[in-house]
């Protein structure tokens, strides 16, 4: 199989303990993971093996909880470790929710029915389940705690799933026939987008986790160029739409190779929008740039590698590294 990274280098492997309380009446379950740096250069299979044999396993992120831990543990000046996700030959289906696992499922006789390694799942007016291009148009279903919120407007389904973000929900999982009929019954058209999507990238553990992040390209490319080859290798290129994924991008960006780096952030008409359409009023510019100043045509927005890692506003045809969203929603087997 493939990995993101190649050659030697350190890695982050965990230990856990599930600890399980009974009572008469239900059963509680604790988890506790410890991420440990181990600073001995080794292969990805080496570093495997060495996670299986002396704790648990290579490190699995399931959240952004676990995304801080892991960081925290990293001494400074490490620049990349193994972590344990890997590229798969085939794809495997996983609900948009990293905390929710596919128990539940009902494809329409025949589907799923696609070979390409990227597709997103949709419901149609009977309430089965088939595989679609994920750039189609259609109306989607956000998950709430109240039920299921439908949502008419035609999107595709990465857009679909940054408004439902944007309200601090997500496409809708279906984990039962009871679920999956609470859905149905609220359809008004042929067929919604859910929250089922497919890609090649597994846990070492598999854990079946859909936790992605951001990977830093440490190429220069041109803002175009940048934009494409996040379109064609990954998601998009990054857009911040809040303080906590700014401190995400932040930390991505300390290991750049260029003084800044290229965000989803683009110039026209006067004014400036994320090319990756999401809700929120997020800002950090840098004195002096966005909106307190006009601009020729052909600017597009980067942030600072270092110091205050603000926004800035530069010729697109400057060659930067760039960060891309990987997957539905976020890291490539690398921290």
């Amino acid at each position: 199989h493939l990995c993101s990274v190649y050659g030697s280098q350190s890695f982050l492997l965990y230990g856990g303990k599930i600890l399980r309380k009974n009572t008469f009446k239900s059963s509680c379950v604790w988890a506790t993971i410890e991420f440990h740096f181990v600073n001995v250069l080794m292969n990805y299979t080496s570093a495997q093996n060495f996670c299986r044999e002396e704790f648990s396993d290579l490190a699995t992120v399931g959240n952004s909880s676990d995304e801080l831990s892991l960081a925290a543990v990293v001494p400074d000046g490490i620049v990349r470790t193994w972590i344990g996700l890997w590229l798969a030959d085939t794809a495997t289906w996983y609900w948009a929710r990293p905390d929710h696992k596919l128990v539940y499922l009902n494809w329409e006789e025949g589907e799923p029915n696609a070979t390409t390694p990227e597709s997103c799942g949709a419901m149609n007016s009977d309430g089965r389940w088939f595989e679609s291009g994920c750039d189609t148009r259609r109306g989607f279903v956000c998950d709430d705690t109240h039920g299921p919120v439908f949502v008419a407007d035609k999107l595709s389904w990465r857009r679909s799933q940054d408004h439902c973000r944007g309200l601090s929900r997500d496409l809708v999982s279906v984990r039962s026939a009871a679920e999956n009929s609470a859905v149905q019954g609220g359809l008004t058209e042929a067929s919604v987008w859910i929250g089922l999507f497919k890609d090649r990238w597994r846990w070492s553990d598999e854990d079946g986790s859909s936790f992605r992040n951001l990977i830093l390209i440490q190429k220069n490319m041109s803002w175009m160029e940048a934009w494409s080859y996040c379109r064609t290798h990954h998601t998009a290129l990054v857009s911040v739409h809040s303080e906590e994924l700014q401190a995400r991008v932040g930390r991505a960006a300390e290991n750049a190779t260029s003084p800044h780096v290229w965000l989803g952030l683009r110039h026209a008409f006067n004014f400036w929008y994320w090319i990756k359409w999401g809700d929120g009023c997020y800002q950090n510019w840098a004195p002096g740039h966005g909106a307190e100043r006009t601009y020729d045509c052909g600017m597009a927005g980067a942030l600072e590698a270092t110091r205050g890692q603000q926004w800035v506003a530069l010729p697109d045809t400057e060659e930067l590294n760039f960060i891309c969203f990987t997957c539905a929603g976020a890291a490539a087997g690398l921290s």
